[in-house]
């Protein structure tokens, strides 16, 4: 059952061990799996941020990892503020500057003298009771947004500042803060056109009780409202935007508003999530966003298209010793100009979620994952699994089924039939060679997992039996100046998870050996152009497409139940010998042959499985299970008609139930 309260997020506090997959596309790279920082606030809150400028991805931590809810305003390029509700609703003085976050800046100050009038303008602020109100407000100079860049707090319900004469855009939120659920509510206070000139002081008046708008969504099936994200752009007469942002996990008002007058203005509902009421026997969640208005209507209530919404089947799996069983769905929504934020829902796992995701509107999307939390290692590192897919979450007014988290979990090349804007894990450019595994794929073969606890990882690479690369904490590598003749490349890639809080898939060893020819294209392998949606870091500044190496990949489909428990005396699995794909493109050469081998001892002796063909490039494999509780090693090999091959051995594979 889905659980709405906020609680202390995995993905947010544990500790990367280095096995962030090659997946980051460019495009997402802000949306998640790019590089990620910490920021401390002076309130002591984190901010966490993937991707850097405004259009990083950003969370706000409290110091015992809860998330909550913060404003984020980019006035101009040079300056971009992260301010919790907590500080903004304490009432308490803070200097804003300490929290004008440089990892979220897109350019450097412009050297301005203050060469232009300055006249004061005077805000006064009252509450919903009609009392002064401690608050702050944030201004945009539509004349020129790069002349103003400051937060001004209002205390007392008064605010001073001399500011360049000229036109603006004001908004005041009124915030709460509930420090035992991490929760708030906001009452945006919105003025489109403000006029500072010489005639004395100019008045803003900010009054709470005129945010009466509340954003809610209408859906096909009932819903309580999780999160709303909102945001609040202005462009100034020279075409320079800036923007306000509220991710938010409660109520938001808004004031009715018309269009700018000066330069342009916009509001949008970037996120907005419902989930299922309480106690519904099979939960679910929407996702959606909407288009962007030039104004604010009073009437701030959405409809959902049921024509533009994917449906999603989440079948989600957990480790049989996992004695947590917590696990949380994140979502959120990303734009290349205001960044993004993500929400998480929390559950008991395993379970079934059936998600409603609505279409994207301009250039923003979505991210997505699932994350399988874990209890605690000995060392106190928080630890989780968080298993993304390459591929848009919204694929159109479709039904779709998919696991989450069904193991064995092991490193694969994987095959990506939906995506695009994708990096390829092994591709070649000329002398330029990546080569590249995800360390850890469940039983899908677009789905990649980075890993967050204590573990560690190591690559070889050997090209015709010569060692040519090495190195702890690597999944790929990129070699530079590789002969332009036919020849094998070896990948030997090991993942150690003993210390990971897991009872299966502790540990795995894959060896891949791939032939390499400076013309892919020839037979017997077919046309292994990466389509021109996708791309690879071989290429670089180039603009000749780069070949997909005919890189074999393994898809277990294990005969075991949602915590990877294997029933009865006989284990099956079906076996998929494929290649590294992209759509349609990469290897069609075929599987020769497989094998399966089981081990009760782990690892000191081996068994082999009954190994049959099932269809092209396809295996089954039967044998006994041991004991109940065990928790058998499998081998498996295969081989294909180019003269590729893996071997791959995966520690404690299920478990016996």
């Amino acid at each position: 059952m889905v659980n709405r309260i906020r609680r202390v997020s995995a993905l947010a506090t544990a500790t990367f061990i280095g096995l962030a997959t090659a997946g980051a596309a460019a495009g997402t790279a802000a949306a998640g799996t790019a590089t990620k920082g910490t920021v401390t606030l002076p309130n002591g809150d984190r901010v966490i941020t993937a991707g850097s400028g405004r259009a990083a991805t950003v969370s706000v931590l409290s110091p015992d990892g809860h998330s909550v809810p913060a404003m984020r305003y980019s006035p101009n390029p040079a300056h971009s503020y992260v301010i919790p509700y907590s500080v903004t609703s304490s009432g308490q003085a803070y200097q804003p500057a300490q929290y004008d976050v440089a990892a979220l800046h897109s350019g450097a100050q412009p050297n301005l003298a203050p060469h232009y009038p300055m006249h004061i303008l005077q805000i006064n602020a009252v509450d919903s009771t009609g009392a002064p109100a401690n608050v702050t407000t944030y201004l945009f100079d539509v004349d020129d947004m790069t002349r103003w860049s400051a937060p001004i707090p209002v205390v007392n319900g008064v605010a001073r500042v001399a500011v360049p004469a000229g036109h603006y855009a004001a908004y005041t939120p009124f915030t709460t803060f509930n420090p035992d659920s991490f929760t708030g509510t906001l009452h945006m206070v919105a003025q489109t056109d403000l006029t500072v000139d010489g005639a004395g002081v100019t008045t803003l008046n900010a009054d709470e009780r005129t945010a009466t708008s509340l954003v809610g969504v209408h859906t096909p099936r009932p819903n309580t409202t999780d999160f709303t994200y909102t945001v609040f752009g202005r462009t100034d007469a020279d075409g320079l935007n800036g923007f306000l942002t509220n991710p938010n996990v409660a109520s938001v008002y808004v004031n009715a508003q018309p269009a700018a007058q000066v330069g342009t203005a916009s509001f949008q509902v970037l996120g907005w999530s419902g989930t299922s009421p309480t106690g519904t026997a099979d939960p679910y969640r929407y996702d959606l966003m909407f288009p962007a208005s030039d104004h604010i209507d009073a009437d701030q209530t959405y409809q959902a298209d049921p024509q533009r919404i994917t449906t999603v089947h989440n079948i989600i799996d957990t480790d049989a010793g996992n004695p947590q069983r917590q696990g949380e769905y994140i979502m959120g929504p990303f734009s290349p100009e205001s960044g993004g934020n993500q929400t998480a829902s929390f559950f008991s796992v395993p379970t079934n979620l059936t998600t409603y995701i609505g279409a994207p509107t301009g250039d923003a999307q979505w991210f997505r994952s699932i994350m399988n939390a874990l209890p605690s290692a000995t060392s106190g590192i928080p630890a989780a699994l968080q298993f993304t897919k390459d591929e848009d979450a919204y694929q159109g007014p479709v039904e779709l089924w998919r696991t989450w988290g069904h193991g064995p979990l092991t490193a694969q090349v994987g095959q990506y039939q939906q995506a695009h804007n994708t990096l390829c894990r092994s591709c070649t450019d000329g002398g330029t060679v990546d080569l590249g595994l995800n360390p850890v794929t469940d039983s899908d073969p677009d789905t990649n997992a980075n890993l967050l606890g204590p573990g560690s990882d190591h690559l070889t690479v050997y090209r015709d039996g010569t060692q040519i690369f090495s190195q702890d904490g690597a999944s790929s590598t990129e070699l530079t100046g590789q002969a332009q003749t036919p020849g094998t490349y070896r990948m030997v890639f090991d993942l150690d998870l003993s210390q990971f809080p897991i009872t299966q898939s502790t540990a795995s060893h894959t060896d891949i050996t791939v032939p390499y020819t400076p013309t892919p294209d020839a037979k017997p392998n077919p046309a292994s152009t990466l389509p021109a949606g996708d791309f690879c870091q071989a290429q670089g500044t180039g603009t000749t497409p780069c070949s997909i190496l005919p890189v074999l990949n393994l898809n277990y489909q294990l005969a075991t139940d949602d915590t990877n428990t294997s029933h009865g005396p006989i284990a099956a699995l079906l076996l998929t010998v494929g290649h590294q794909s992209y759509g349609t493109a990469g290897s069609q050469a075929p599987a020769t042959g497989a094998t399966v081998s089981v081990s009760y001892d782990k690892g000191a002796t081996w068994t082999p499985a009954s190994v049959i063909p099932a269809g092209q490039n396809r295996y089954a494999a039967l044998w006994k299970n041991g004991a109940k509780g065990a928790t058998p090693w499998l081998k498996v090999t295969a081989t294909d008609a180019l003269g590729g091959s893996i071997t791959q051995t995966v520690a404690n594979a299920y478990t016996v139930g």
